[in-house]
């Protein structure tokens, strides 16, 4: 979760929500005939390679910079967004139109969805290009995303973004044509350090007492199929040169750090002088002693990778705590043991200290996570997402809110769940906005079959998929800890009294919510007190762990550390920190979210023959929120309509006498991404006696509204069709049909979201 925000509010009659536009859909008459188009050249010498990307125009309030304000509650901007494939430099996009059901390959807007909503008016214009790259990861899942480059990733304009001038533009309110041109590519900051791996995770100098370490992870390079790095600024304590003696460390989580810290210069001034400066309550003392270290984990989907071991984003936890961390150690004079190991952090970085030491209580200490990130997805945020059908909405109707302040005591809203998502979905699709709710999706979701996270709800209607949830749950901390309360990792008494939790009341993003559940869970077993819990009622989101002086925190931690030493008041006994304990390992985290499950949780239809004349028929087994539609194929022709079927069911026909081979074919979707009509080939369809099937994959490139491949089950005589003869059937069978556009098409195609996948069921009636 993004912290420390400020709202800068001038209301003059409090409301119980802000007014903030809605998703539009419904299109000015005006617009009827020719619509409002977006027409984008490049200029020479801006690509020499073709790019698959996102394009984003931006319409801003006439005399204003479109990057000015781009925020969910404040931003005065119409964003749109389209998918581009095979962009060359001799390409024009166009974008026209929009549509909530196609956004994958089609214009989505916000708040409204088509460029036909535009009102009429003055306008200053802008459009990027964030290019993406595709790796094939080590699972086999093939993606395409951005990589950051020392920006923390950057929802717009990141390096390497094609970019437009702004231009005053006057939209009419009848058919029109904006012509733009990409003549920028934005370019990455100039870095002056001399780490390894260029930009990547920053470039950056060692000032004074502050260092900086950078590494090629092994787990992670050997994961996404290239080099990636993590990095660590460390900042030393005072003496530390003129020493011998060895500190603890306490590691602070938190979003992309660049090569600094987050403290003021005063602050820093105080740290390195070794003494904190006498208040009206308190005089002159030490500062305590220790090493502060922040990590820079820039990645793909999101400034960090909330340093866990993730299917879709990789192995951070293991580059950071088992590559990172012993370099740290080896590097500087720490202290390398558990209890000289705090993790502290607030937000998205309290939700990553309190998983660091749920999953790794053989490697730190204690945790002191401020407003956390859901602790329990009973509430995640808001939403109650193990009993509500929708995200957005309650089952009276009422929108569930995602942002908030108060006035005079009163709440106000200043954006729904619905809204922001909705606002991330125009920046990205397949959770690639590099935005909260997508992150949340990439980082506690399984792969899909598609290669991306398999999202919990969908991103534009809200409906819930209770089985994407149920994957999320090895990431509910709750849920988590309390199944392994009494298991082999014995987690009730390993972390019992080592977890320290803090959230306002008022919190800006509701993580209070998820606080009290996780509360409830882990005191229904440990009883009060196992972990230490604070809640100050009329706090908001942000600020330092129990809203304590810096200091005084900081003296919190050491204090900590120091009666959990070895001969300190109570040592922190070795039962409790062994590696049995350790949870979130990479292999488990692949086997139950990588590739190889999404496959194993997809299943063909099976036909059956009751040799009766009476066929029944499962429809295959799909993974949540795919929409299914079916039709019965009898001797090489479909019979009757097509007809909309659910995962689970079971349908029957009683064919025609004289009909030789029957076959259920079964479309899935999402979202409305369909796939081209494709002409069945007589062989894949051909009777026989045999029983043995086989599911081939087709190999060849789709059109862009197909995501992904074509699956057939299917009988040929005794032979197996092979899968390199099926793909150029398919391949000479779409070329015929379309001719030599539909070879571009195909060419020109990525892997993307969306999923689609047809499967053919097939009986033998000729018993």
């Amino acid at each position: 979760m993004v912290g420390f925000r400020v709202f800068g509010l001038a209301l003059t009659a409090v409301s119980a929500v802000v007014a903030i536009p809605q998703s539009t859909t419904s299109a000015p008459e005006d617009y009827a005939k020719r619509g409002l188009n977006v027409r984008l050249s490049i200029a020479g010498g801006l690509l020499s390679n073709t790019t698959d990307g996102r394009v984003h125009v931006l319409f801003a309030p006439a005399g204003t910079d479109p990057l000015e304000d781009t925020e969910v509650d404040s931003s005065p901007d119409k964003i749109f967004g389209k998918n581009v494939f095979g962009v060359e430099a001799s390409s024009v996009i166009t974008l026209s139109g929009g549509s909530s059901v196609d956004t994958d390959t089609g214009v989505y807007g916000w708040p409204n969805v088509s460029l036909n909503q535009i009102p009429a008016g003055s306008y200053s214009v802008q459009a990027f290009l964030t290019r993406y790259e595709t790796a094939v990861r080590s699972d086999g899942s093939k993606v395409s995303v951005r990589f950051p480059c020392g920006d923390g990733g950057a929802t717009i304009n990141g390096p390497g973004s094609l970019t437009s001038v702004i231009t005053d533009v006057q939209i009419t309110g009848r058919g029109q044509t904006v012509e733009l041109k990409f003549t920028n590519v934005t370019a990455p900051e100039d870095f002056t350090g001399s780490e390894i791996g260029g930009c990547n995770q920053g470039n950056y100098e060692d000032i004074g007492s502050l260092k900086h370490l950078k590494i090629r992870s092994e787990a992670l390079s050997k994961f996404w199929g290239r080099d990636m790095y993590v990095g660590a600024n460390i900042r030393l304590p005072p003496g530390y040169t003129n020493s011998t003696t060895r500190y603890p460390v306490v590691y602070e989580q938190d979003h992309w750090t660049g090569g600094d810290w987050w403290y003021s210069a005063a602050f820093t001034a105080q740290w390195d002088s070794g003494i904190i400066p006498a208040t009206s309550r308190t005089p002159s003392r030490p500062t305590p002693k220790f090493i502060h270290v922040t990590f820079r984990h820039e990645a793909p989907f999101y400034d960090d990778s909330y340093a866990v071991n993730t299917a879709n984003i990789g192995p951070y936890g293991d580059a950071i705590n088992d590559e990172m961390i012993p370099l740290i150690d080896s590097t500087f004079r720490t202290i390398a043991e558990p209890y000289a190991r705090v993790q502290e952090g607030g937000s998205t970085g309290g939700w990553i200290s309190a998983a660091s030491l749920a999953y790794r209580p053989d490697l730190f200490g204690a945790c002191f996570s401020s407003y956390p990130d859901s602790l329990s997805f009973i509430r995640h945020q808001a939403i109650p997402l193990y009993t509500n059908k929708n995200a957005y909405f309650n089952a009276d109707g009422s929108s569930i809110p995602s942002i908030r302040t108060f006035v005079n005591d009163t709440e106000v809203v200043l954006a729904t769940t619905q809204q922001e998502n909705h606002w991330e979905l125009s920046f990205g699709t397949s959770t690639r906005s590099f935005l909260q709710w997508d992150v949340w999706q990439a980082v506690f979701s399984a792969q899909g079959y598609n290669n991306y996270p398999l999202e919990a709800w969908d991103k534009y209607t809200g409906d819930i998929y209770p089985g994407a949830v149920e994957l999320w749950k090895p990431f509910d901390l709750a849920e988590y800890i309390t199944s392994n309360w009494a298991s082999s990792r014995n987690l009730g008494e390993v972390l019992k009294n080592r977890m320290f939790i803090y959230v306002g009341g008022r919190d800006t993003y509701y993580l209070n919510l998820g606080v009290q559940e996780f509360q409830k869970k882990v005191e229904a077993l440990g009883g009060p007190g196992w972990a230490n819990f604070t809640y100050l009622p009329t706090r908001p989101h942000g600020g330092v762990y129990n809203n304590l002086p810096q200091w005084e925190f900081f003296e919190l931690m050491y204090q900590w550390i120091q009666d959990h030493a070895p001969d300190g008041k109570t040592p922190l006994d070795s039962a409790v920190t062994t590696p049995a304990s350790r949870g979130n390992g990479w292999e488990e985290v692949l086997a139950q979210g990588g590739r190889a499950a999404a496959k194993a949780r997809q299943a063909d239809p099976e036909v059956k023959n009751d040799g009766r004349g009476k066929v029944t028929a499962s429809v295959g087994r799909w993974d949540p929120g795919v929409k299914l539609e079916a039709q019965w194929v009898a001797d090489r022709r479909g019979v009757g309509r097509k007809f909309e079927v659910t995962q689970g069911q079971k349908v029957e026909f009683k064919p025609e006498r004289g009909v030789r081979d029957l076959a259920l074919k079964v479309t899935g979707t999402k979202r409305g991404t369909e796939l081209p009509h494709l002409p069945l080939p007589a062989s894949l369809l051909g009777s026989s006696r045999h029983t043995t099937s086989t599911k081939q994959h087709v190999t060849a490139k789709a059109p862009p509204s197909i995501y992904k491949d074509v699956i057939y089950q299917h009988h040929v005589g005794s032979k197996t069709l092979p899968a390199h003869a099926h793909a150029k059937q398919v391949w000479d069978m779409y070329s015929d049909r379309h001719g030599r556009h539909g070879r571009s098409m195909l060419q020109a195609a990525r892997l993307w979201k969306r999923e689609v996948r047809v499967v053919i069921g097939h009986a033998d009636l000729l018993r």
